[in-house]
């Protein structure tokens, strides 16, 4: 069954007032149609590693060049929230190529857990645009979002050097003793863009610990981790 992104009845009639021109094609519907997601992904095409220490797998849609760059940065820093839905489906299709049986209904327990955004970020935006992207992930895909990190430092690593941007990650987050989770989840992190890998490494790390807490063994622990797009110069 295919997976499609449905246009509500308010969004069909707001289409009509203010048109929502594709980025690909220029035409009316999608910020980014599903048609020109496919040419795209042709052009810039996804990748996976698996040769990680701490990740089962990490996974991108893309380098962050051309109209996946300029999608990620109009959603990201004009606040364009309706893109969402557009790049939770790109996120859906690379995920169906790069994870086993990924779905709802798979044998294997996944589970999406957003990055939490800066508290300022989210006041000057209007939105969490990860955890926007998470839901909308989630709603295409059928797996739960399970918010499990919380920020604990709110600094800010756009401009920093690969060794302040890992120091600066490593204090950044905790696990949020409130949330109730399943410990043999196959935990999937879920961020915008991959940079030096410290966020998510960082992150990662946390998610780790915590379960070796909770008496999971190393080699029973499933955490991945799923990009919009990789800048390059850095490696996964």
């Amino acid at each position: 069954m295919k997976n499609r992104v449905k246009i509500t009845t308010l969004e069909w009639f707001l289409n009509i007032i203010y048109p929502c021109y594709c980025k690909g094609c220029g035409k009316i519907g999608e910020p980014f149609c599903r048609r020109c997601i496919f040419d795209n992904m042709g052009e810039n095409p996804p990748f996976a590693t698996t040769e990680d220490e701490l990740f089962i797998r990490v996974s991108a849609c893309g380098m962050r060049v051309d109209v996946l760059a300029k999608m990620i940065s109009e959603y990201k820093f004009l606040s364009r929230r309706h893109f969402a839905r557009s790049l939770a489906l790109y996120l859906f299709l690379v995920a169906k190529r790069f994870f086993p049986d990924f779905s709802g209904n798979s044998k294997e327990k996944y589970v999406l857990v957003p990055l939490p955004t800066i508290r300022r970020h989210i006041r000057e935006r209007g939105f969490d645009h990860i955890e926007k992207l998470t839901r909308e992930f989630s709603a295409i895909s059928g797996i739960p979002v399970v918010p499990l990190l919380i920020r604990r430092k709110n600094t800010v690593q756009v401009g920093s050097d690969a060794k302040t941007r890992l120091k600066q990650a490593k204090e950044a987050y905790l696990i949020d003793s409130k949330v109730l989770f399943d410990k043999k989840s196959h935990f999937i992190l879920v961020d915008d863009v991959w940079t030096t890998g410290a966020t998510m490494r960082a992150a990662g790390g946390v998610l780790e610990a915590e379960l070796l807490k909770l008496g999971v063994k190393k080699k029973d622990i499933k955490i991945s981790a799923i990009v919009l797009a990789k800048n390059s110069g850095y490696e996964f």
